[in-house]
């Protein structure tokens, strides 16, 4: 899991790069891209991956699902999957009213993640 984890939150990859480091899956694996979503989520919310390493790691799941016509058109992205994605895109830029000294991501994402993390049981 830390491996491909760490492929995924370098840079933003094709939807193709993404699919080779989850060995090319002929249907869409949607129990690992749970998986890694919780970890995305638990891994941020515990300071071992930054902002940028999670919102690469989510914006890299979702464009291999929006990529491959098979998967988007047969295959749900997932809840949690999703809600992770989200947390990390409202994190992504600050809003017109925002303090220019407090990070998006702290004031967006953490909430959201925490909810996430909420739900799944992981924190209480």
């Amino acid at each position: 899991m830390n491996e491909i984890l760490k492929k995924l939150s370098k840079e933003i990859l094709s939807g193709l790069e993404v699919s080779v480091i989850l060995d090319n899956p002929k249907e869409f694996p949607s129990e690992l891209i749970k998986k890694i979503s919780i970890e995305t989520a638990k891994q941020y919310w515990n300071g071992e991956i930054d902002f940028a390493q999670g919102d690469y790691i989510m914006n890299n799941l979702q464009s291999f699902w929006v990529t491959n016509d098979y998967f988007f058109k047969n295959f749900g992205f997932g809840k949690i999957a999703t809600d992770c994605y989200k947390a990390f895109d409202a994190g992504e830029y600050p809003r017109p009213n925002d303090d220019i000294n407090n990070a998006p991501d702290e004031k967006y994402s953490k909430s959201l993640i925490k909810k996430l993390l909420q739900e799944t049981k992981i924190i209480k």
